[in-house]
């Protein structure tokens, strides 16, 4: 099996997938089989990572990261309920969850014209746990997360 990016170099809730040839080859147990993404929730002493949805842990070495500009990043939404503030009386508009635009796209629609959308424009990211760790510095939220419902039909 090849590996480009085996690392144990992951934080908890950083957002990575599975090698391909891995998961091809071992019979792994899915929460959602659709959903090809997920949080790292805890990194064993034994090497191995546990992720959010999936029921085996996983050794590091199979363990990567996910490019910003890739197919498995439009498995991800950035929730803009977290990087807007609360305004009393105002109602928003209610969100379909089962379309939900690619997080770049929100995001650049949200802090598009802000300092902090500049900021992170310098730094000339390449993985999504990149970004995430960078928000979390600066607002203490990445508010990237994982669309649960990617791949589902709009329920009739």
């Amino acid at each position: 099996m090849t590996n480009k990016t085996a690392t144990s170099k992951f934080n908890v809730d950083d957002i990575v997938t599975i090698a391909k040839d891995y998961k091809d080859s071992v019979n792994l147990d899915f929460a959602q089989p659709q959903i090809q993404v997920y949080y790292v929730m805890k990194v064993n002493v034994d090497a191995t990572i546990t992720l959010d949805g999936v029921m085996n842990d996983i050794p590091a070495k199979y363990i990567e990261r996910i490019p910003i500009e890739s197919e498995l990043a439009k498995q991800l939404y950035y929730d803009t309920n977290q990087a807007r503030q609360y305004e009393p009386g105002k109602v928003y508009q209610h969100e379909d969850v089962y379309s939900r635009p690619p997080f770049m796209v929100t995001m650049e629609e949200t802090l598009g014209s802000t300092p902090l959308w500049e900021k992170m424009q310098a730094e000339k990211f390449h993985y999504i746990h990149e970004i995430q760790r960078w928000l979390i510095e600066y607002v203490d939220s990445s508010g990237i997360c994982v669309n649960q419902f990617y791949g589902m039909r709009k329920p009739v």
